[in-house]
């Protein structure tokens, strides 16, 4: 009832209020009376060419130029202007929470697909990626298992490349901030053979020293990072039926990793200053190879797309977190994958659009973590490896049963066979096991959309997604700690979108109620000691809330967006132990979802060339752990930016966290019972020159 009080609520409210939405909206015409008319977004998210109003759910987009002029570096700084949508980028790794749904916090796995050129990037490590020379960011949420070849719990984030063709592009970026960063990225595509053969590279290089400081060794680069990353692309277009690319990318990864600090106790510290006697650090390479081959016919079009992703993660890591010489742990990672892809779609307009496709992929993952420490009845070493073998079909067709009215429905059959095997050795001797994870996943969804007139649409979806099980590879000690079972979820959601006075104002609308079960939990093994732990599938929750986006042109020049996402993230059922005490967590809030995403940003740009830009960004509070003991309240930045641009040369001034509002990404307890923290980013500036020639 209170959900249904709630869409009411803001259905009139975005009927009869004048507000801004999609900050993604590409640039718009003039007439000669500078009266403003911003185009239709085309996007490629459905897999077949549309609108965001023809896609039938809640959608962002956000171009290159919206990326450009806020200065975007990479995921984490662009999600922060999309509702209910953030990045979990710590130490221990990454994820993409969607809608308050989050994964257990060292799952190798996220709930949230991200693609990149239609590659599947599935480890949560890969979720971070350096934007640059980027077409747009299409970001869906909720369920996408009829449309995305892999399955996705809780949505989609999808990359979409600037593919080569007879237009010469060539582009420099230059960027210069403070804590000694730089940033250096080159672009260049175009014709090699008019008409027929097409090049792509793009390289870009950044280094930081962090903002940490050890007060052990003096050392003021303890969290810093070095990368370097590279694609080449050539293109094949023999026929106007034919269309061949082959792309070749790599990524060089070196990251301090001294970003946890004691709050309280003996060796609490201030922020950004930590304590560690070990040099912490992790290395990360990732290389990946795809072809993608489309034919078209004259109603159909059939896209093959074969990739393979290595990737590999090492680090070294002071366990205890102090100056004393107690422990420190060594992971290593690696993941093998590769991923076949058939898609075959509709290209007529007619009043029945459909797509079908087949997917397929190999993955095995090799896995383990070594932890040494001054007492040997905590030392131990872990190593195991799996095999993942599964397969789907899956297709959606949307019908417009009369002008106006169409019916979108879909299906996807999931099947997978995920094999795997560990060694777990502490100081009493070797114990080896394995076991199996099969699952066979029906995912059915149903959309129903009215244009109740040209500028006004209106739509509901049911849809179910999952989240695959798997294997405990850092924290098992035997056969019924080693593997968890797959998690699932029923979404159901609502959404109006509209626009206004002549299209320069548009705002959109969605609420949303999720059914999680079988939801993945850590829990504690009795009597295991410190770091072990199991995975299992004994909570069921449930997360409702609202999603709201804006934008407003009033004049060619000035341009208003706000977004604002509200999460209800809590656990419904779910009784475990604590220290060996009975406990329920029942109605707590769900850990590493945010209660509440919102920006606001007005951007101004003179036609001399002058522009600026201001954003306010906030995040709600969230907890990091399952007894809802630790947690941030909270935090909102400021970012500014202002300079000269023009068709070849920008030149930019920013600053990031105007006010250094000090915040928290992680909080975990320590053995002894402290509190550990990792700091978010301090007040950061700098100058970025970008060159287009």
């Amino acid at each position: 009832m209170k959900f249904c009080r709630l869409f009411i609520l803001v259905f009139t409210w975005n009927l009869f209020l004048s507000f801004p939405v999609q900050a993604a909206d590409s640039e718009p015409e003039y007439d000669d009376n500078k009266t403003l008319t911003m185009e239709e977004v085309t996007v490629t998210a459905s897999k077949r060419e549309g609108t965001l109003k023809d896609f039938p759910g809640n959608i962002s987009v956000m171009d290159d130029m919206f990326m450009e002029t806020r200065g975007v570096k990479n995921l984490d700084n662009l999600m922060r202007f999309a509702p209910n949508v953030y990045i979990k980028e710590t130490s221990s790794g990454g994820a993409i929470v969607c809608r308050g749904i989050s994964t257990i916090d060292t799952s190798l796995f996220s709930p949230m697909g991200l693609y990149v050129g239609d590659v599947p990037y599935p480890i949560g490590y890969m979720t971070n990626q350096d934007l640059f020379d980027v077409e747009r960011v299409e970001i869906l949420r909720g369920p996408q298992a009829t449309l995305y070849g892999r399955n996705s719990e809780s949505g989609v984030v999808n990359i979409v490349l600037k593919e080569p063709d007879n237009e010469q592009r060539n582009k420099a970026l230059l960027e210069v901030g403070d804590y000694y960063t730089a940033r250096l990225g080159v672009s260049s595509s175009g014709p090699i053979t008019e008409d027929l053969l097409f090049y792509g590279i793009t390289l870009q290089g950044y280094t930081t020293n962090g903002y940490n400081e050890n007060l052990v060794t003096g050392n003021d680069d303890v969290n810093g990072k070095k990368t370097f990353n590279g694609r080449g692309t050539l293109r094949w277009t023999p026929t106007r039926d034919w269309d061949v690319s082959l792309s070749v990318d790599g990524t060089a990864r070196d990251k301090g990793m001294s970003a946890l600090r004691y709050t309280d106790g003996p060796n609490a510290t201030d922020r950004y200053k930590v304590t560690s006697n070990e040099s912490d650090k992790a290395y990360e390479k990732e290389l990946g190879q795809s072809a993608k081959i489309k034919h078209s016919w004259s109603n159909v079009e059939l896209t093959s797309i074969t990739s393979h992703r290595d990737f590999d993660r090492e680090h070294h890591h002071d366990s205890d977190r102090t100056s004393t010489a107690l422990g420190y742990s060594d992971l290593n990672a690696e993941m093998d994958s590769w991923n076949q892809e058939f898609r075959l779609t509709s290209k007529d307009k007619s009043d029945l659009s459909w797509l079908l496709g087949f997917n397929g992929r190999y993955e095995t993952i090799d896995a383990g973590i070594n932890f040494t420490h001054v007492n040997p009845v905590l030392t131990s070493t872990r190593s195991g490896d799996s095999e993942d073998v599964g397969y789907a079909g899956f297709g959606q067709a949307t019908y417009e049963i009369v002008q106006g009215l169409r019916l979108t429905g879909g299906m996807r059959l999931d099947v997978s066979h995920n094999s795997g095997k560990q060694t777990y050795t502490p100081n009493t001797g070797a114990v080896s096991y394995e076991a199996d994870v099969d699952a066979t996943e029906w995912l059915p969804m149903i959309s129903l959309a009215y244009d109740f007139t040209p500028h006004v649409t209106a739509y509901s979806t049911v849809s179910r997604g999952f989240l695959a099980g798997g294997f405990n590879f850092y924290s098992a000690t035997d056969e019924e700690s080693f593997a968890y079972d797959a998690e699932h979820v029923l979404n159901y959601e609502v959404g109006v979108k509209t626009n206004w006075l002549d299209n320069t104002l548009t705002f959109n609308t969605t609420v949303f109620y999720m059914d999680i079960t079988d939801k993945q939990v850590r829990e504690e093994i009795p009597g295991g000691g410190t770091g072990v732990w199991k995975f299992t599938n004994a909570a069921e929750a449930h997360t409702q809330g609202v999603e709201l986006e804006g934008q407003y042109r009033p004049i060619p020049e000035l341009q208003f967006i706000a977004g604002f996402g509200y999460a209800d993230s809590v656990v419904d059922d779910w009784e475990t132990t604590e220290s060996g005490t009975a406990v329920d967590y029942s109605g707590n809030k769900v850990p590493w979802a945010p209660e509440f995403t919102y920006n606001l940003g007005v951007q101004y740009n003179h036609e001399n060339g002058f522009f600026a830009n201001a954003d306010l960004l906030g995040t709600g509070e969230q907890y990091f752990d399952a007894a809802n003991e630790l947690k941030d309240d909270g935090y909102r930045t400021v970012n500014l930016r202002t300079g000269y641009q023009s068709e070849e040369i920008e030149f930019s001034l920013w600053c990031s966290n105007l006010f250094d509002e000090a915040y928290a990404v992680k909080k975990v307890s320590s053995s002894t019972g402290y509190t550990m923290q990792e700091d978010g980013a301090p007040r950061t500036f700098g100058f970025t020159i970008n060159w287009r020639f």
